[in-house]
């Protein structure tokens, strides 16, 4: 039980205002783009979690008003069935296989730096 109360603290329920295409929203700040300038967010009408431009969106977001707050069920809901096939980008970069990183820390443990020679003249500047 405790990990569906951290997974809500972590959501945003708001509202998008863009004209025709105008939609409940749901935000979970754990998943990340890995560009500071984009965000994730989870659109009730396309029922799909899209990247937006963040400095294009945040003007045109706020939050639910109390009289909308049945959209949360619908955007709950809308957002597990949405994730389950969802690849963010963040998730590439935090999944590295630990037998890559084994790998590269063997290759750079076996590396033999005998072989570099240095020759002074290349440390003169010309006058």
């Amino acid at each position: 039980m405790a990990n569906t109360s951290r997974s809500k603290a972590s959501r945003w329920y708001g509202f998008l205002n863009a004209g025709a295409r105008s939609s409940a929203v749901l935000r979970d700040a754990r998943m990340d783009t890995c560009n500071p300038k984009t965000v994730y967010l989870f659109n009730l009408v396309r029922s799909e979690i899209l990247e937006y431009a963040r400095e294009v969106v945040e003007k045109k977001l706020r939050e639910l008003k109390p009289a909308e707050s049945g959209f949360i069920t619908e955007l709950d809901a809308g957002y597990r069935k949405a994730r389950r096939n969802f690849k963010d980008r963040g998730s590439c970069i935090r999944n590295i296989p630990k037998r890559s990183v084994t790998e590269s820390s063997e290759k750079i443990e076996d590396y033999d730096d005998s072989e570099i020679f240095m020759d002074d003249t290349d440390l003169l500047m010309d006058a």
